[in-house]
């Protein structure tokens, strides 16, 4: 079997399925290889409000609106934190892929379930891949290539680039009673924290950290503290990169968007918007026939904010006494709304990073 396109899209999750969707939308003949159309990425499914408008997602999607959060410091006492306007969407992630793919698909892209195997050659500036499709190897010839295969990224594997660093996550869906989207920090979770993200029905209960030894056992302990009974099975793991400055792009032929990019904001660990934002961008760029233009469009919209997160991360979640001063700094009414803006509506970013990082000055010397 032999097949064609312009752009090759590795991975039909948020990020391939938005690119693939901007690109169809823009003329451009585009193939997305899945290669589990009906898997579904052990996730808590949280995205912001804004994201809803700035992507033209449907609300239908949405299993539950969550509009406060509860947060657990080591040693102090809870808090919870509303939102004066906007929510958290929760989704499904195997419905909400298939969702987006299916958009994808309206405007012209082409979907098929396929794995990529290798790369073969390059013919007069064509990419030529070894995929399997139906149990079967097919060749697939493209202009360009979108790798959105995920943190294991057999692309970035493929051209030598090593494997991401990655937090390690561990949970599962249990019935929750709760109306607010909590996150958990201490020894259980160190430089990552638990939490708990109500939906329909069951609620996504997890635990994220640096030691993957530790997080069986420190996941029973967090079930039993919060009163909850680990099931026996449905456990799930997962890596969730952790983000650097890297190039979005190998040679000009090949883009990564979404987790084999890194995408994934760095101390709040939220993926599945940026996921879509770079995929779109990568669309953009490539609509244009400027592949070079994805790492600029990127860095100006989001590297700062990147950057601001990870420095946070790095200086205060190593050990308790650093988690509890920056958390404390979000008791201040003042400083959550910034934070909940700066979450919830990122379509002006620039201008609510910078009232955010004002505000934070006001408490901690970076």
């Amino acid at each position: 079997m032999r097949l064609e396109a312009r752009v090759l899209i590795i991975g039909g999750g948020p990020a391939g399925a938005t690119a693939g969707r901007v690109l169809a939308a823009s003329g451009v003949d585009t193939l997305i290889l899945e290669r589990d159309l009906a898997g579904a990425k052990p996730c808590g499914g949280g995205i912001p409000s804004g994201a809803f408008t700035e992507l033209d997602l449907p609300q239908s999607i949405i299993r539950r609106k969550i509009t406060r959060l509860r947060v657990f410091p080591p040693k102090s006492a809870p808090f919870q934190i509303d939102f004066p306007s906007g929510f958290i969407g929760i989704v499904d992630r195997k419905h909400f892929d298939a969702v987006l793919r299916d958009m994808a698909r309206a405007e012209g892209a082409a979907v098929m379930q396929g794995q990529f195997s290798k790369f073969l050659h390059k013919d007069k500036g064509i990419m030529k891949v070894e995929a399997l499709i139906g149990g079967q190897p097919a060749q697939v010839s493209a202009e360009y290539i979108i790798a959105a295969d995920g943190v294991n990224s057999r692309v970035r594997a493929m051209l030598g680039l090593g494997r991401l660093a990655a937090v390690h996550t561990l949970g599962a869906r249990v019935p929750v009673e709760t109306d607010a989207c909590e996150f958990h920090f201490g020894a259980l979770a160190r430089n990552g924290y638990g939490w708990v993200f109500p939906s329909a029905g069951k609620a996504s209960v997890g635990l994220g950290g640096m030691d993957p030894a530790s997080l069986k056992a420190s996941l029973g302990r967090f079930f039993a503290l919060r009163g909850l009974e680990l099931p026996d099975s449905g456990v799930r793991g997962y890596r969730i990169p952790l983000w650097e400055p890297m190039p979005l792009a190998s040679g000009k032929k090949v883009l990564f968007a979404g987790d084999s990019a890194g995408m994934v904001m760095p101390f709040t660990f939220e993926g599945i918007y940026y996921a879509m934002r770079s995929g779109a961008l990568a669309a953009e760029a490539l609509a244009e026939g400027r592949p070079a233009l994805y790492g600029k469009l990127w860095k100006k919209r989001f590297h700062l904010r990147f950057l601001l997160m990870k420095t946070l991360w790095s200086a205060f979640m190593k050990d308790d006494a650093g988690t509890e001063r920056l958390l404390g700094v979000f008791r201040d009414a003042r400083i959550q709304q910034k934070g909940i803006r700066l979450w919830l509506d990122k379509s002006h970013a620039r201008g609510s990073l910078s009232s955010f990082v004002s505000a934070l000055r006001k408490y901690i010397l970076f």
